[in-house]
């Protein structure tokens, strides 16, 4: 089967969409772990687990 430019073209389009996609969650997911270990409830779970520990 030959690729015509179309389908050549919907086919880029369809897979930078769906980089674009796995890119923004990995930015979220990047973006959520730095809100978790900079905020002062996280800080704050993580000070009880450590004395609990000791």
């Amino acid at each position: 089967m030959e690729v015509t430019n179309v389908m050549g073209a919907s086919l880029f389009i369809g897979t930078s969409i769906f980089v674009y996609i796995v890119a923004f969650i990995l930015v979220l997911v990047f973006f959520g772990y730095l809100t978790y270990r900079v905020s002062p409830k996280g800080k704050a779970r993580r000070e009880a687990k450590r004395n609990k520990r000791h």
